[in-house]
């Protein structure tokens, strides 16, 4: 069969039936196909079959159909060859994608099928569209259209704009919009050069009700391929545009470019939801097709099968589901019967599934990182192959971590290998076999301190294929878990992760660590060991116990078939139940102990000397069973306790402290859960050791006692603005003014306060501030007291101080108080303001010097008078006191030293009035006070607050460490240093000052 350029006799463009001339099937045996055609200029062309062994000539202008044009007909779309005319596309059956391996006879069985779905096949740009649904832009009930401005761009790139508007108008994919919405056009430059024309559509997306119809997952997706020989691939002609928008939503999908606002006939690309409604409309029209004959994902759509026969059935089927669809394929992605396919980034064939090299290739050439972004670009390229990789996550590790945000990228030796590592494994990957629901199969799993891997296997036709590898690192808490429960753990995620492959079906679990069996014969769960075990009675599984003599190597991606040892049974040696060990074991276990060793061999009659810790509650003590027991004198129903030996009582505390279930409560509660059914000797002090030293509990719980620190008030100056406090409070909303900001600073004796509104808290006009109000009106102070902040901090501000000689004293992180006159004074000034301020808050900078002033004009109850007072020598006038008669302020007879003595003993007394206050208020404070001293070397936590983005703050652990102690500096500061035993970073610990007010000790275990 070959495809004929063919034509009439006039100029005619439009579509017509043609019928192949039946004079020449029967005389020569040379049929044409039947069907819809479309013609241009006259001209198109036809499949040709030759139903004769031997070759024939078809000479120019012999006649071989007839053609009937056809009126008010649906468009279809004619296959053409080489030969049709340049504006189709070249999509005949002869032209079409077809395995070259594939025999003559099969090739031409499967030419003619394509040859009946030709109208599927797109030939020009336009495309139509699907009746089968429409897209709905749902946006929330309060939202308002979104309207944006058109991006500004160089001529070249608006005559692309011009050009490509034009073309999606003549294909009828857009049409001029009078919508309040609009979103701006942005070009992205392809590989080669061009354009790509795309729509922002972001803001819209964030007022759009999200879509959540699933895909496909593409690892369920590649295991439905086994046991195919055949594969075909088609791919829609621009799938998003033969949907269209729904009439009462196109006005949402408007975008504005330089010439005008057009808006969305059919779905665009860049919609949120656009995937969703795409998915859900090829799942409609391939239903009852879908995973039995075919694979979907959005608009790759593949046909497999195991025979050829098969396949052109199912072929058949799913083409026919699109005609009936409306739906366009385009010729130039759709390849048919080939025997291995490129899908999702994989390479599925009969033999299994491995990456694309095309895609692995990527990560070969991808340089080493510079930065933590650059890691996790890496990271995500070598995650979408991980199945293939054993101990992804343990290889992957030192470039995991060196993504967190409290580490600093520092990249050495540990991650160039784990990078060169990853790049080696991916560029010669295993072959992956395909899943096998009547193979024989197995997990094989594996625990370390850093993580968990598993391996999914099955014995396919007497050779064990890997089906899959897992992995994954473990968490903080996971790290603390016992060997036996890293185990266990390993056991219950991997047949968790391989679920879909194993429920419903036999199949074991095959480990060399004795004490996994636990999971098989769970008698009394408590704790997380329960939850497991209930997480896998769903599963028919048997867990397989083989010692390193009878397992092979786990590290090896091919072994021999692993089989059951012989002999085992359910009473074999290598049973055990889940509940930590089995009464043997607990009996051999207690006997390995010295100390209950002693004991049992007295209790047994052979002499022992009893140790001391156990004397005077001997007669409590009995052996059943051949465990020993205490006898259990309290409220519980347990009559009898379970003398925990030593090398168990780790796994106690970790059931009944650190598991969930038991929730990391303190001393008291998991005491009295131990004492519910277990003993050891000095229990109470055992208890009281492991719960002080539980690393999450110092990490997150605050001291049950009084805080640290006393009260130590600063000590009030001699004179005016010798020494002052200055803090900016804000940002307010932008005034009418353009202020965002307040600085304040008061004065320690007097009270007196100086404020201005400030548009930015920058060194700048802090700065400009501290010389204008303070400097150039009260002189320059010998101390400034303020937080550290980067305005105080900055080396402008630094410079005028040093320039003016004023001495900077900075309060320590996070413990404002040090500066609590100025944070009173915030306070203050923030109370008043609001009395006076207008709704929309753009008037609270207007307001700032008549709350000032009011400020400075009352009196002070510590003092007994006014700041305004104390610094002038006299009573202020008031506006109120130029309305009514009055005493002068000051008398006219005394002269000027007479007023600068009173003005200096009103001083003094106020300083004396200071202290006294000082005094009651260290007394009161102190009450609810601890003394609290460290000595250098001590380690300690550091409380410290912080906010996660995403997170709850109420969620969070606020204490860090531990830090070391290097020197002290005073009754409440310290200089610590991060202790390099323990801490998570990698930046060079630095030291730091904090108060004693943030520390706590650290308890090791």
């Amino acid at each position: 069969s070959v495809f004929v350029p063919v034509g009439i006799t006039e100029d005619f463009c439009g579509e017509v039936l043609l019928e192949g001339s039946l004079q020449l099937l029967l005389g020569r045996g040379i049929g044409v196909a039947r069907g819809v055609a479309e013609l241009q200029d006259g001209r198109t062309v036809v499949l040709v079959t030759n139903f004769r062994n031997e070759a024939q000539h078809l000479t120019k202008g012999a006649a071989v159909g007839q053609v009937e044009e056809l009126q008010n007909s649906a468009a279809v779309a004619a296959i053409t060859d080489e030969f049709s005319p340049p504006q189709q596309d070249s999509a005949s059956p002869a032209q079409l994608d077809i395995d070259p391996k594939l025999p003559g006879p099969k090739r031409r069985q499967l030419i003619n099928l394509l040859a009946e779905y030709r109208d599927s096949f797109a030939t020009s740009s336009k495309v139509r569209q699907t009746t089968v649904a429409k897209h709905r832009i749902v946006t929330e009930d309060d939202a308002r259209p979104v309207h944006r401005s058109p991006y500004r761009v160089s001529v070249k790139e608006r005559q692309a704009i011009q050009e490509q508007v034009q073309e999606m108008l003549n294909d009828d994919i857009i049409q001029p919009s009078s919508s309040p919405w609009a979103s701006p056009v942005v070009l992205v430059k392809k590989k080669d050069g061009t354009l790509r024309f795309c729509v922002d559509y972001r803001q819209l997306n964030t007022v759009t009700k999200k879509d959540v119809y699933p895909l496909p997952r593409i690892d369920d997706t590649l295991d439905r391929l086994r046991h195919s020989r055949y594969f075909s691939s088609m791919d829609l002609k621009s799938g998003y545009w033969q949907i269209e928008v729904d009439e009462r939503d196109r006005e949402k999908t408007a975008f504005v470019t330089p010439d005008g606002l057009y808006e969305f006939k059919v779905m665009p690309f860049g919609l949120c939801t656009a995937p969703a409604t795409f998915q859900r409309v090829m799942d409609t029209v391939l239903a009852g097709l879908k995973w039995q004959s075919c694979l979907v994902y959005l608009d790759d759509v593949v046909v497999f099968s195991s025979d050829f026969d098969e396949h052109l059935r199912r072929l058949r089927a799913v083409l026919q589901a699109i005609r009936t669809a409306g739906l366009t394929l385009k010729p130039s992605k759709c390849r048919f019967a080939y025997d291995e396919l490129k899908f999702l980034g994989h390479v599925v064939s009969n033999e299994g599934v491995r990456p694309d090299p095309e895609k692995t290739r990527a990560v070969a050439a991808f340089p080493a990182p510079r930065d933590k972004k650059a890691v996790r670009r890496f990271l995500g390229l070598c995650a979408y192959y991980r199945r293939f990789v054993r101990d992804f996550a343990r290889i992957s590790a030192p470039l995991t971590h060196l993504t967190k945000d409290a580490e600093k990228f520092e990249w050495a030796d540990e991650q160039q290998q784990a990078f060169d590592e990853l790049k080696r494994r991916l560029q010669t990957p295993p072959v992956l076999g395909h899943f096998d629901q009547d193979a024989e199969t197995e997990i094989h799993t594996d625990a370390s301190n850093a993580g968990l891997g598993a391996v999914l296997v099955q014995v396919q036709e007497g050779t064990e294929r890997v089906i899959a590898y897992a992995s994954r690192t473990l968490t903080k808490a996971e790290r603390n878990y016992s060997t036996t429960e890293k185990e266990c753990l390993a056991v219950v995620w991997a047949i968790t992760k391989f679920r879909p492959y194993l429920y419903g079906s036999p199949f074991r679990v095959v480990t060399d660590h004795h004490s996994l069996c636990w999971l098989a014969n769970l008698k009394d769960p408590s704790g997380r060991l329960a939850r497991w075990s209930l997480r896998l009675q769903e599963f028919n599984m048997t867990v397989v116990y083989k010692s390193g003599r009878k397992h092979s190597d786990a590290d090896c991606l091919s072994r021999a078939p692993v089989a059951t040892p012989s002999g085992s049974s359910d009473d074999g040696d290598d049973e055990c139940f889940l509940g930590a060990v089995n009464i043997d074991d607990m009996a051999r276990r207690q006997r390995d102990d010295p100390e209950l060793r002693a004991l049992i061999e007295h209790l047994e009659g052979r002499g022992s000397t009893v140790p001391r810790v156990f004397s005077r509650a001997l007669p409590t003590f009995a052996i059943r069973q051949g465990v020993l027991y205490k006898e259990n004198f309290g409220n519980n129903n347990s009559p009898w306790l379970l003398v925990i030996p030593t090398d168990l009582r780790e796994e106690i505390f970790q059931a009944c402290h650190d598991d969930p279930t038991s929730g990391h409560l303190g001393y008291s509660r998991t005491l009295a859960r131990i004492r519910e059914k277990y003993y050891w000797p000095k229990l109470p002090k055992t208890v009281h050791l492991y719960t002080r030293s539980c690393h999450e509990c110092q990490r997150r719980k605050k001291p049950p006692t009084r805080p640290a620190g006393l009260l130590q008030p600063i000590p009030p100056p001699t004179a005016p603005f010798q020494q002052i406090g200055m803090d900016l409070l804000g940002p307010f909303p932008p005034s009418t003014s353009g202020n965002r900001w307040i600085i304040v600073a008061t004065d320690y004796l007097t009270r007196y306060a100086e404020t201005k509104a400030l548009p930015s808290g920058t060194a700048v006009e802090v700065a400009k501030f501290f010389i204008e109000s303070i400097v150039l009106r009260h002189g320059a102070p010998e101390v400034l007291i303020s937080d550290r902040g980067s305005s105080f901090m900055a080396q402008l501000t630094q410079e005028v101080l040093r320039l003016s000689h004023t001495s900077h004293r900075r309060t320590t992180a996070y413990h404002p108080q040090t500066n609590g006159l100025t944070e009173r004074l915030n306070k203050t000034i923030a109370d008043m303001i609001s009395m006076y301020v207008d709704v929309e808050h753009k008037t609270w900078d207007e307001v700032l010097p008549y709350v000032t002033f009011a400020y400075n004009t009352a009196v002070q109850e510590t003092t007994g008078m006014t700041p305004f007072q104390l610094v002038h020598g006299r009573k202020v006038t008031t506006m109120l006191d130029a309305m009514l008669p009055h005493e002068p302020a000051v008398d006219a007879s005394d002269d000027a030293q007479v007023v600068a003595q009173r003005a200096e003993e009103v001083r003094q007394l106020t300083r004396l009035r200071i202290q006294a206050q000082q005094r009651v208020d260290t007394g009161r404070y102190n009450l609810r006070r601890r003394d609290v001293h460290f000595q250098p070397g001590d380690r300690v936590w550091v409380w410290t607050p912080i906010r996660r983005r995403g997170l709850s703050e109420k969620l969070l652990k606020r204490y860090f460490g531990p830090y070391k102690v290097l020197r002290r500096l005073g009754d409440l500061n310290y200089e610590v240093m991060p202790d390099g035993t323990r801490t998570s970073s990698r930046r060079p610990p630095r030291p730091e000052v904090v108060h004693v007010v943030r520390m706590k000790p650290y308890y090791a275990r």
